[in-house]
């Protein structure tokens, strides 16, 4: 099917809001909206090659926040996929539907009849209603778009999403009246072997969807979509990971802090003394192989006794300049972690958050974000979908 078109190419810049695109052509810089809400932390990095669509105009009033966003002229073009890894991904998540509709719950359900779009279930609306079969009992499906997919591992959702926890609830409780019911994950990804929920980046709808797995169906499909656009169907049922999912969801792991100094600090570490901090951002690699979410949660805290090294630095850092990533696994990964992003960074504070393992340091200096570098994220990456998930 044709999911989009391919009308005009330019390399991304950056997304100075959920909603919106900076990219360049050529010598022009253009503003794109962005129809996915998602992070795409290793999609939308500097310099990744995207695909624009023309929009079409908008009949929507004016005046609307979100009418006006979509009708807005100096967004003439939507972002409609990117490429990573020799791969077109699609990025309009809306389009997911389509998707389900046309190519993959035909394949699945090949006896489908009484098709509805939109159901109205408890406060949402799901996307289908259907029976399987003429004589089967009504099924209702929600249809998620997944784009995240690294070392064969295709997980959802890239970013904590209340709405998905939400869709989860209201499927269990129809499931409890009799219904069938089911969430359907479209990966825009060929590459998929497995797929899991994002044990990472949301724990609680993680943990919620492998409950739900003897009580609600859950299907997982890739598509592979060309240049042009077209897409078609790769595999109508790619396996859900339960297992790799399972254990890492144990509350223990290892942890990045991503942490911005807007100016030089000279700070008094503990027994290291006053060490001097240039501006930059700095990574600082940890471990909690118990109480990952509660360690995490302390440091997001700015009131706390100072006890470890990372407590004097984040004292000073605003709490909006910390970004906290974990890697939650039953594997002790902290100093592995650690060397692979040393070998990244331009510097490295010494015997900083170290001084109970042979490693030089724990803490890293990055002259740029390393969240805009796709060699730092294609490490956090590799740790979190293959080296996290193993036995």
């Amino acid at each position: 099917m044709q999911l989009f078109t391919n009308h005009r190419e330019a390399l991304f810049l950056d997304r100075p809001n959920r909603f919106v695109v900076r990219a360049r052509a050529g010598t022009e810089v253009l503003e794109a909206h962005c129809p996915n809400p998602g992070r795409m932390l290793e999609l939308l990095v500097p310099g990744r090659r995207l695909i624009l669509e023309r929009r079409r105009a908008s009949a929507a009033a004016p005046g609307a926040s979100r009418a006006a966003r979509d009708s807005d002229p100096r967004l003439p073009y939507s972002l409609a996929a990117a490429y990573y890894q020799d791969t077109v991904v699609p990025l309009q998540s809306t389009r997911a539907n389509a998707l389900a509709e046309a190519l993959i719950l035909p394949a699945l359900f090949p006896g489908l009849h009484e098709l509805e779009r939109e159901v109205k279930a408890g406060g949402s609306r799901l996307d289908f209603r259907f029976r399987p079969t003429p004589e089967s009992r009504p099924m209702v499906l929600e249809v998620k778009s997944c784009t995240l997919v690294e070392e064969g591992a295709a997980m959802f959702p890239d970013a904590e999403t209340a709405r998905g926890l939400k869709h989860l609830e209201e499927l269990a409780e129809l499931a409890r009246r009799g219904w069938q019911a089911g969430v359907l994950f479209v990966i825009q990804n060929p590459k998929a072997r497995r797929f899991l929920p994002d044990v990472h980046t949301d724990p609680a709808f993680s943990r919620r969807l492998l409950e739900l797995r003897h009580r609600i169906w859950i299907g997982a499909a890739s598509i592979r979509t060309g240049p042009d656009g077209t897409a078609r169907l790769e595999h109508p049922e790619v396996p859900l990971d339960a297992e790799a999912a399972a254990g890492a969801l144990e509350d223990r792991g290892t942890y990045l802090l991503v942490l911005r100094l807007e100016g030089p600090e000279s700070v008094a570490v503990g027994a290291l003394g006053i060490l001097p901090f240039p501006p930059g951002y700095y990574v600082y690699v940890g471990s909690a192989m118990g109480g990952l979410s509660s360690r995490l949660a302390r440091h997001r805290r700015k009131s706390k006794a100072l006890h470890w090294h990372i407590d004097y630095l984040l004292a000073r850092v605003p709490r909006g300049d910390i970004r906290t990533l974990a890697v939650r696994s039953r594997h002790r990964l902290e100093c592995p972690l650690a060397r692979e992003v040393a070998a990244l960074a331009a510097g490295a504070v010494r015997g900083f958050g170290s001084s109970d393992c042979p490693c030089p340091s724990h803490l890293f200096r990055f002259a740029d974000n390393p969240l805009h570098c796709e060699r730092f994220l294609r490490v956090l990456l590799r740790f979190r979908h293959d080296l996290a998930l193993r036995p």
